[in-house]
């Protein structure tokens, strides 16, 4: 049984996808915070911090073209010609995850009597930076994390439902690390389960389409609706 689950794992592809990850969340950002200090940039300006924040996207969606570069032009004129259908599988699927999402979220509130601390986070960040935020939040965020967290493990399982639950897993697991800080409260794990929910829904999207960009569709929808959310709020 284990020799079976461990010959459905391509390893090589597997520390790819891990190594790309960590290139995104840990060196990337790092390398930015050194060329940024080297030039005596102080990240708490904002206007640099923005700065800063572009150049770790720009670097990370040129690593990302430089390995996917071919499939992620194919992809996309395959979407564009088959949009109505696609779109139509995008929709669906965000609205299902879109669901899932409110109901669990709506139970762990109440419950903990707190929001996600990413998305306490993310609302802090559209109050500070309100038209960066919508162009990191709707386009760049979603292109990107659909890309590392999807398309990037597409070779690394043969078995979709291993597929389904690793990158849903993990991708719930990076929206909780704003969490982590000295004053963390164990009843954050809880936001696991819709954000974990949620990657489901846009793994299922791409699987059934085998185009990323029908996931990264669902994804732009949704966060996209919830800085228009945040901004009409505020």
């Amino acid at each position: 049984m284990i020799k079976d689950f461990f010959n459905q794992i391509n390893f090589a592809k597997l520390g790819l996808a891990i190594l790309i990850i960590l290139a995104y969340m840990i060196i990337i950002p790092e390398l930015v915070v050194l060329l940024f200090d080297a030039f005596s940039l102080n990240l708490i300006n904002s206007n640099i911090y923005i700065l800063a924040n572009i150049c770790i996207y720009i670097l990370t969606i040129f690593l990302i073209l430089s390995i996917y570069r071919q499939s992620l032009f194919t992809e996309l004129k395959s979407f564009i010609k088959n949009f109505k259908n696609y779109g139509r599988k995008s929709v669906i699927y965000w609205i299902e995850g879109l669901l899932f999402m409110l109901i669990t979220n709506s139970i762990i509130i109440a419950i903990t009597n707190s929001l996600a601390a990413n998305e306490a986070g993310n609302r802090m960040t559209i109050d500070a930076f309100p038209f960066f935020s919508v162009i990191s939040m709707t386009i760049l965020g979603p292109f990107i994390e659909e890309i590392l967290f999807r398309k990037n493990f597409k070779g690394a399982f043969k078995n979709k439902t291993v597929f389904l639950i690793v990158t849903s897993l993990l991708f719930g697991s990076v929206h909780l690390l704003a969490s982590l800080t000295e004053n963390f409260v164990w009843t954050q794990l809880l936001f696991l389960i819709p954000y974990s929910g949620f990657g489901y829904f846009f793994g299922k999207a791409y699987l059934e389409t085998d185009n990323i960009y029908t996931s990264v569709f669902a994804h732009m929808l949704h966060n996209t609706l919830s800085v228009v959310l945040v901004l009409i709020g505020g």
